[in-house]
C-alpha cells in the first residue's frame, strides 16, 4: 500500500528585517531591539544583539553597510506574505516605496472609471469584471505597468541581498573568511537577477518615457520608450510637464552637445542604461571569469563582521562589488519615480476600501479554506 505523509505547513508568524549591502541584515526582535547576522563569533556564524537603531545606524556606518530595505514577511494559515519597502535617500518614512505610488496612482483612477459598471452589474460575471477593469487610458495602464516594473525590480534586489546573505552565512560556517574565492551552483541565480534588476529598471524606465509622452501630446504606442521620447523633443515641449521637468532638473536630460535644439539622455539616467545595454544586449552578468566566484572581505574583523564581495566587471576593467553597483543604481531609480508619481499631479494616495467597494464577500469558519474574492 502505497504510504501517505502530510506536506507541513508554516505555522503563523511574522519578521521584520532591514538589509544592508555585503549580505549584512538585522532583525527587529522588540519595538526598539535589533539583532544583527552574521557575527563571526567561536569560527562560527552567530546573531546579536540586541541594538538600538542608533547604534545600528552608527555601526553600518563604521562598516560601510549600506541600507537598502525594510523587508516584512510571515505565514498565516500556512500562506506566506510579504513587503518590501525601499530605502529611498532622503525620506524618513518609508512606509511606501515608489511602487505602492504608481499603483495607488493607476487605482485611484480606475475606482471611478468603473464605479457606474459595479453599481449597475449586480451579479457581473469574471469575464465581465476583467473586461471592465482592462479598459485602461494610457495614463492608468502606464502607471500601473511602471508599478509593476518596479515591483518586479524591488524582487529582483530581494533575492539578490537573500542571495548575499546566504553565501556570507556559507563562507563563515566553513571557516573561508579569508578572501578564498568559491562559488556553488546558486551562482546561477544571482546572474538570473542581476540580468532581471537592469531589465524591470528599464522596463520602469520606458513606460515612464511613454507616459511623459502622452502627457505632452504624443501617441504612447509610437513614442513608447525614454530614447524615442528624447530623440522627438523640441526646445517647445522640453519644460512643458512637470515630470519632464523633472529628469531636465535632474540632469538625466540635457541639451544635445553636437544637434542644436535636440536633447540626449545624460547623468544617472545615461550610465544607467550603458551598464543595462551592456548586460542585457552585449553579454550576460557571470560570463567574465572574475564574476564566477565570490569571497568574504573584513569590515571589522576583531568584531567579527564581515561583507561578502562578487566582483561585477565593466568596460573599464574595474572590479566592482556587483551589489554595490546596484544598490547605487536602486536608490537613484527608486529615488526618481517616488519623485515622478508625487510630480505627475495624480493622486499617490493609498485606497481605502468601503463596504460599497466589496463585490462579493464570502466569510469562512474555523477551519474552512480561504475562499475567493474580488474587490475594486
Amino acid at each position: 500500500m502505497a504510504q501517505v505523509i502530510e506536506l507541513p505547513r508554516q505555522s503563523d508568524g511574522e519578521g521584520f528585517y532591514l538589509h544592508f549591502t555585503g549580505g549584512f541584515r538585522a532583525a527587529r526582535v522588540a519595538e526598539a531591539a535589533w539583532r544583527i547576522e552574521p557575527v563571526f563569533v567561536n569560527d562560527k556564524p552567530c546573531a546579536t544583539g540586541p541594538l538600538t537603531m542608533d547604534q545600528l545606524q552608527v555601526l553600518a556606518k563604521q562598516n560601510s553597510f549600506r541600507a537598502i530595505a525594510f523587508h516584512r514577511f510571515g505565514w498565516m494559515d500556512g500562506e506566506y506574505h510579504a513587503s518590501w519597502a525601499p530605502i529611498v535617500p532622503g525620506k524618513m518614512n518609508h512606509s511606501e516605496g515608489p511602487a505602492e505610488l504608481w499603483s495607488n496612482i493607476a487605482g485611484n483612477i480606475a475606482r471611478p472609471r468603473t464605479e457606474e459598471f459595479f453599481k449597475a452589474a449586480k451579479h457581473p460575471t469574471e469575464a465581465e469584471i476583467a473586461k471592465a477593469l482592462d479598459e485602461q487610458d494610457p495614463v492608468e495602464a502606464l502607471a500601473r505597468y511602471i508599478s509593476l516594473s518596479l515591483r518586479s525590480m524591488d524582487i529582483s534586489v530581494e533575492q539578490i541581498a537573500e542571495h548575499y546573505h546566504e553565501q556570507l552565512v556559507n563562507h563563515m560556517a566553513v571557516g573561508r573568511v579569508d578572501g578564498e574565492r568559491y562559488a556553488n551552483t546558486l551562482s546561477q541565480t544571482l546572474y538570473a537577477h542581476v540580468h532581471s534588476f537592469f531589465l524591470h529598471l528599464g522596463a520602469a524606465r520606458d513606460y515612464l518615457g511613454a507616459l511623459i509622452a502622452y502627457r505632452i501630446g504624443f501617441d504612447p504606442q509610437k513614442v513608447d520608450s525614454m530614447a524615442r521620447l528624447v530623440g522627438k523633443l523640441q526646445q517647445a515641449n522640453s519644460q512643458k510637464d512637470a515630470i519632464l521637468s523633472l529628469l531636465f532638473s535632474s540632469g538625466f536630460i540635457s541639451a544635445h552637445a553636437e544637434k542644436a535644439g535636440k536633447f540626449t539622455v545624460s547623468g544617472w539616467m545615461q550610465e544607467v542604461t550603458s551598464i543595462r545595454n551592456e548586460l542585457v544586449h552585449k553579454r550576460p552578468y557571470g560570463s567574465k571569469f572574475s564574476e564566477g566566484s565570490g569571497w568574504v572581505v573584513p569590515t571589522q574583523k576583531k568584531a567579527g563582521l564581515f561583507r561578502y564581495f562578487r566582483p561585477l566587471e565593466l568596460d573599464n576593467n574595474t572590479e566592482q562589488d556587483v551589489f554595490d553597483v546596484l544598490h547605487n543604481h536602486y536608490a537613484r531609480c527608486t529615488d526618481l519615480f517616488h519623485k515622478a508619481a508625487k510630480a505627475s499631479g495624480d493622486d499617490t494616495a493609498m485606497m481605502r476600501i468601503t463596504d460599497d467597494d466589496v463585490i462579493s464577500l464570502n466569510v469562512r469558519g474555523s477551519g474552512e479554506p480561504n475562499s475567493q474574492s474580488f474587490d475594486r
